[in-house]
């Protein structure tokens, strides 16, 4: 019988953690579930941009002159208040009505009231639309023009303008696409974490992986398990993805009825993004994996807080992200611990050279190469420890041995 590779141990054990968490059955419900969402938002676009609903609103004759606009109607009518409530409550020939009190002193608002049978989503719309005719109607009768009026709404145009021309401009998609990058990153860490917690400190306390010593190397077993639990956060992460252009979607589609639109996203760093998420959720499961295989009690243990120690990048990097041009993010996207997250957002908002992010990618390789040694290190000897927990100490003399 030929004996199996090194690899192929590392795929069989990758494999094995993978699919310990991964369900198919839920997995497909949940993935249906998402094209069912998406199908809804498409038939709503479908439904929306083929017929656009008008609504009549019943306005007496003694009601300032309003013009119909858009979505809304306004009809004239010399009927009586009450009848005209009547009208509203048991038939379907108006939507809503208006209702006008003058106003008492000539600065004075006018004050509207607007029925309607029940509850709807375009009663906002319709104020809004009625706010605006009401302004030049004021406007108006002060003797305003329409051009006057807008001038008094918005006094003064502001730019920003920056000596350094690297930086992009305020309306550049790069900010919000940081932001974005840095909330799913933290969804595959979290993922990550979870897991690992569970599997590693359950192994350990059934002695599973101590009997598995026998037929491969820990570094093996450790490789492994941080590549299976990479796939899960890639899987977690792209999921929120979806799920995110989803919910965007719908927002935009079916409640403000707008055209949908992905120009807040900045393509062109996407290609940066994908190399830089998968070095630091490796770096962050390694990290989380060696201190996983540390704990003894995960009830009581202090190390788990140590755990959580990866997000701390994502925080650096959004708290320094409003002074983009500054030292602690430029420091901070060439420290090895936090290039992964705070590069791709100086990215986001400079433009740099191409020497930058490749320096910084490289940066934060080598140490992957050299936390995936001490993860093993502290991943062999943490897992054969049982009754009490190593100190810090220990486990840096660990992290630093050769074997």
């Amino acid at each position: 019988m030929n004996k199996i590779t090194r690899k192929q141990q590392v795929w069989l054990v990758t494999s094995w953690e993978f699919m310990h968490f991964f369900k198919w059955k839920q997995e497909i419900i949940s993935k249906l579930i998402l094209i069912a969402f998406a199908l809804v938002v498409m038939l709503w676009q479908h439904i929306k941009d083929d017929q656009m609903t008008v609504y009549k609103i019943a306005v007496p004759n003694h009601v300032s002159n309003l013009q119909s606009h858009g979505q809304f109607e306004f009809i004239a009518t010399n009927k009586p208040l009450e009848e005209l409530k009547q009208q509203l409550a048991q038939e379907d020939s108006w939507d809503a009505l208006l209702v006008e009190a003058p106003a008492q002193q000539k600065d004075m608002q006018v004050k509207v009231s607007i029925y309607s049978k029940d509850k709807q989503s375009w009663l906002n719309e319709l104020e809004q639309t009625l706010n605006q005719q009401y302004t030049l109607q004021y406007a108006s009768s002060l003797g305003l023009a329409s051009e006057q009026l807008a001038l008094l709404n918005q006094s003064a145009t502001f730019e920003k303008h920056y000596l350094d021309d690297t930086i992009k401009s305020e309306s550049s998609p790069g900010q919000a696409t940081a932001i974005a990058m840095l909330v799913i990153l933290s969804v595959g860490i979290f993922t990550s974490f979870g897991q690992l917690f569970v599997s590693i400190t359950g192994e350990k306390q059934q002695r599973v992986t101590e009997q598995l010593y026998a037929c491969m190397s820990p570094q093996t077993w450790i490789d492994g398990k941080i590549f299976g639990q990479m796939l899960h956060s890639v899987k977690a992460m792209f999921t929120m993805m979806i799920t995110a252009a989803l919910g965007y979607a719908f927002t935009v589609v079916v409640i403000s009825n707008k055209a949908l639109s992905f120009s807040i996203i900045d393509w062109a760093l996407l290609p940066w993004l994908i190399p830089f998420a998968l070095v630091g959720v490796y770096l962050c499961t390694a990290f989380m994996a060696a201190i996983a295989a540390a704990i003894d009690d995960p009830n009581h243990s202090a190390k788990t807080s140590i755990m959580l120690l990866p997000l701390l990048p994502m925080v650096l990097a959004f708290v320094t992200m409003d002074s983009p041009s500054g030292w602690a993010l430029s420091f901070l996207s060439f420290f090895p611990l936090t290039a992964f997250a705070a590069m791709p957002v100086k990215m986001a908002l400079i433009d740099l050279p191409l020497w930058q992010p490749l320096l910084s990618l490289t940066i934060t390789l080598l140490l992957c190469f050299w936390i995936r040694t001490s993860a093993g290190n502290l991943f062999k000897m943490g897992m054969s420890m049982y009754g009490k927990e190593p100190s810090l100490k220990d486990m840096m003399k660990w992290m630093l041995s050769k074997s």
